[in-house]
């Protein structure tokens, strides 16, 4: 076993891997994010890998810049610089190397000495593994073609990586929501749908759902008339029954949804009966729902919507639901949640607080319950916000102002029809 007290020579990145961050495994290929960024290893090659950085150029382009270090002719330390686009789990790059330039050289003018060498590109299995292959043009002394694994050895200092969109979201964000409508390609034509779209600072969700149809196997199909070769055509089984379909995509991926390993914004979405198109979004993309405080007028007497809230997995067995009512001009908003461990949980709506649920233990009863009125009633909340289609989660209430934010136990997005 080689360590650093042997006097032996070291592999630089073989010592590495005590820094080793834990990442999961992932169904599907993964998203290239900002996550991968990072030290991979070739656990096959000596002391040689690859430094990764996943950046930006002009109009939110993801570019992968990767600096290879390895060995020359004469057995002494070299280097490769390499540029390219990211595409979904793939990186295709250029490879640039530098002569000439002695140690500690002033800079100098141009970059005559940075020339193009061959190609490298890199294609992702998860966070933690991946394939290289690489081609050089005309290098004297070196192998012309040839590939090796690469396996990750250090990440960005808690920067979690899922290989799904939400590792991209802007930190301290607002909450965001989208949603567009499918309807039927043809006039006359049977069928609706609806896609959904939510994005917090720690995860995104995304859902289509489809009714009105024969039960049978249909495709859904999201950016195939993108003309940008950097977006991906995905294309995922959707089966109906009873008339009723529905995908669910969430990021980071959870058992009971698909890994969101792509972005549907500003893409077409379409139904197939086996290659023909019968729903679509048309002209339309997933976009904000405006939407403001109901003018009460009357015109909406009788309003009604309820939803049950999903648990994350944080408190298994956690259960709530919300209720919304408008009658006149009158509104009323209520949120339960049970079998919880006593204490205050925050009621978030689009990510601000608007109220705290205290849980109390009713002789082995373990449930709470808060109420917004408005006009505000007596033992209720003043009901100053609009729930309707807005992300609905539940948090514990931190025992101490100062400390961290616990998980969201439960969430819903809440009807606005």
């Amino acid at each position: 076993m080689k360590t650093i007290t042997s006097l032996k020579r070291v592999s630089i990145f073989g010592y590495l891997t005590a820094l080793i961050f834990c990442t999961p495994v992932l169904a599907g290929d993964p998203l290239i994010t900002g996550s991968f960024s990072g030290i991979w290893d070739q656990p096959e090659q000596e002391s040689q890998g690859i430094i990764l950085q996943i950046g930006e150029q002009a109009e939110d382009e993801k570019v992968g810049i990767a600096y290879w270090f390895t060995y020359g002719p004469d057995l002494q330390t070299s280097w490769y610089l390499g540029v390219g686009p990211v595409v979904g789990n793939e990186i295709d790059m250029v490879l640039y190397t530098a002569s000439d330039i002695g140690f500690m050289a002033d800079n100098l003018e141009g970059n005559e000495e940075v020339v193009p060498v061959g190609t490298l590109d890199l294609v992702f299995q998860n966070c933690n593994k991946g394939m290289a292959t690489f081609a050089f043009d005309e290098v004297e002394g070196i192998v012309d073609a040839g590939e090796f694994p690469i396996k990750r050895i250090s990440s960005i200092y808690r920067q979690r990586c899922s290989g799904g969109i939400s590792d991209d979201s802007p930190k301290g964000g607002k909450p965001l929501q989208l949603e567009v409508r499918l309807n039927p390609v043809e006039e006359g034509g049977s069928g609706e749908g609806k896609a959904k779209f939510w994005e917090r600072t720690d995860r995104s969700d995304f859902k289509v759902e489809v009714e009105d149809l024969a039960d049978g196997d249909y495709t859904l199909r999201i950016c195939a008339d993108n003309d940008d070769p950097d977006v991906l055509v995905m294309t995922f089984d959707m089966p109906v029954i009873e008339g009723e379909g529905e995908l669910e995509f969430r990021s980071p991926e959870i058992d009971d949804k698909l890994n969101l390993n792509f972005d549907p914004r500003g893409c077409k979405i379409e139904l197939l009966a086996g290659e023909a198109v019968i729903l679509s979004t048309g002209d339309e993309v997933l976009s904000e729902k405006k939407r403001g405080k109901p003018n009460n007028n009357g015109k909406d007497d009788g309003l009604k919507l309820e939803a049950e809230f999903t648990s994350t997995g944080v408190l298994e067995g956690a259960k709530g639901e919300a209720e919304y009512e408008m009658e006149a001009d009158e509104r009323e908003f209520s949120v339960k949640i049970k079998d919880v461990p006593a204490g205050l949980y925050g009621v978030e709506v689009a990510g601000l607080e608007e109220g705290q649920i205290e849980v109390v233990d009713d002789e082995g009863k373990l449930e709470g319950r808060i109420k917004f009125t408005d006009p505000q009633k007596a033992g209720t909340e003043e009901l100053d916000f609009d729930p309707l289609g807005q992300i609905i989660e539940i948090r514990p209430v931190p025992a101490d102002p100062g400390d961290p934010l616990p998980d969201v136990i439960l969430e819903v997005s809440f009807p606005s029809e």
